[in-house]
């Protein structure tokens, strides 16, 4: 039976009016190398012509604005029972001004801080009952966008945690529930060691399937553990072929028992022997007890050994954000990206769509990127939207850099992706951030008609002045998170085919970029993201 919540004005979800988006941005990295390749992202007017009318067919699309919204336009574009798993991460009801470190990208030197200023990313303080409300009028719409065998995956805390498990009961119904995860986050250290009634050091993820008969797409993970050989020495038993566990046998038959025992592959426990008795087809252990079939650690480099284990409910080996700083994109509440890789791996299957509405900073999309999937994204805050755009750029192909950066924080293996678009489902201003002062130069390469080379001078971030003297010591890339060029550029939307988008903290942008550009005459437009958020598109119209 499940338990109906009720709240301060609580109402029944009805009628969502459906956003009205509009495509502003796509990053097309293959665009105009390939003369053959259609465009990889579509516009609204190709999708119309979809057998499923979306503006995201085919998906690998980014929506800034209110997921409400948003999720209805989806379920009118044809979308509904076609996403085969939602991770939602939406705010937890925490009372949080949640904000981001802006830093310098460079080390600390001359009395420099590379941390300059807190910038608020979203509040996270909600009047009685409106927090409940928010997400129970949501989570229909999730319900009739996935797929019959698709599932939801709901991450939360010890705030709201026992809220939300009744409302999903309420609308997914009690007998789709799956399980309950308990995530080890972070691991208590500080001041809040001595936190009364024990430190919070973990998170909630509620998962329910959509029709748990159908029955929902699952890939039970496994635990890769690296032993010593002490360790291995310590839990398992060896003999000449090395370090073994035992199982039962079950329904093995006679014939295959015997070949188990010519292989060695039997353990006859009390010092025994394994006996075969071709007369009464058996086999057997010589000093009683039951014999077990051995399965073998696998050896890995010297002197370590592989095993695998069952993963459960209780995830204490993801490590948090704070374990793993590298992964550290400087957004408030950021999941790693191991967390979400067991999740799509386990709940989905290549080439299938994910959804994730409260995307934050991009850890979902990242991870469906590099795993194969096709993914859509949504958030409400600008911030979010260009953390994530800028993350999604810097994991695919590295542009042809006149100058080559370190790149080592690329990611590699995922050059060939498809792109993506970004969509904006909101009329409030993108950014209150002051444009960044540009000086850069585009010009053609006599020696090669279908390229240009732009090259950036200087970049001047109104929004830091006077914040600090010796700020003025930074050269300009330290004050540059992305530099994104169109090389035709139509003055609706910014189509970049190259992005200079570096992930970790200290490595700056190139610079200097050649560019393939289509026939011309075309105008190149060249956006600077500064690191407070400000932005600032440049163009030059470059002629035949």
């Amino acid at each position: 039976m499940s338990v109906v919540l009720t709240w301060p004005g609580k109402q029944a979800p009805g009628a969502v009016a459906a956003a009205q988006p509009r495509l502003v941005e796509t990053f097309e990295p293959h665009r105009f190398l390939e003369a053959t390749a259609a465009s990889s992202v579509p516009t609204e007017a190709s999708a119309a012509n979809a057998p499923h009318p979306s503006p995201l067919a085919p998906p690998n699309a980014l929506y800034h604005g209110d997921n409400l919204g948003i999720l209805a336009r989806l379920l009118d574009s044809g979308c509904g029972g076609k996403v085969r798993l939602i991770y939602a991460d939406p705010p937890y009801d925490s009372g949080v001004a949640w904000t981001r470190k802006v830093r310098l990208r460079q080390p600390r030197r001359n009395g420099v801080d590379p941390v300059v200023m807190q910038q608020v990313q979203y509040g996270d303080a909600w009047p009685e009952g409106a927090y409940l409300q928010f997400i129970y009028e949501r989570l229909p719409l999730l319900r009739a966008l996935l797929a019959d065998d698709g599932s939801l995956w709901l991450h939360c805390d010890q705030r709201r945690a026992h809220h939300l498990r009744c409302l999903l009961d309420e609308v997914f119904g009690a007998e789709h529930y799956l399980n309950t995860i308990t995530w080890r986050s972070q691991t208590a250290r500080g001041a809040k060691v001595n936190a009364f009634y024990f430190p919070n050091s973990a998170h909630t993820i509620l998962v329910y399937a959509r029709n748990r008969t159908a029955p929902t797409t699952w890939h039970p993970p496994r635990r890769r553990i690296l032993l010593t050989e002490a360790q291995a020495a310590a839990e398992f038993m060896c003999d000449e072929l090395g370090f073994f566990r035992t199982s039962d046998p079950g329904a093995y038959t006679f014939d295959s028992l015997k070949k188990l025992a010519a292989e060695g592959r039997l353990y006859a426990p009390f010092g025994g022997e394994v006996a075969v008795d071709e007369a009464q087809q058996r086999v057997f252990a010589s000093n009683g007890g039951n014999l077990g079939v051995k399965y073998y650690l696998t050896k890995v480099g010297r002197n370590r050994y592989q095993v695998e284990r069952a993963v459960d409910n209780i995830w204490d080996d993801i490590v948090g954000l704070g374990t793993t700083p590298g992964e550290d994109l400087g957004y408030p509440t950021q999941k790693t990206e191991a967390l979400l890789e067991r999740i799509l791996t386990t709940g989905s299957d290549p080439g299938d769509l994910v959804l994730d509405p409260f995307c934050g900073s991009g850890t979902t999309p990242a991870v469906a990127a590099k795993r194969g999937r096709r993914w859509i994204a949504c958030d409400a805050n600008y911030g979010a939207i260009q953390t994530t755009t800028r993350r999604l750029q810097g994991i695919f192909i590295v542009p042809s850099f006149s100058i080559q950066p370190d790149r080592s924080d690329q990611d590699k293996g995922v050059g060939n992706q498809a792109g993506f678009a970004v969509y904006a489902a909101t009329d409030f201003p993108a950014t209150q951030n002051i444009e960044p002062e540009v000086t850069l130069s585009i010009t053609r390469i006599d020696a090669d008609p279908g390229t240009i080379e732009v090259i950036v001078r200087a970049v001047r971030a109104p929004s830091l002045s006077g914040i600090g003297e010796n700020l003025a010591e930074a050269a300009w890339p330290a004050l540059v998170d992305s530099i994104a060029i169109d090389p035709a550029y139509d003055g609706q939307v910014f189509r970049a085919t190259v992005a200079d988008a570096p992930l970790k903290k200290r490595t700056t942008v190139a610079g200097r970029y050649q560019v393939t550009t289509p026939s011309l005459p075309a105008t190149v437009a060249v956006r600077i993201v500064d690191i407070t958020g400000g932005e600032r598109i440049v163009t030059c119209r470059i002629k035949e």
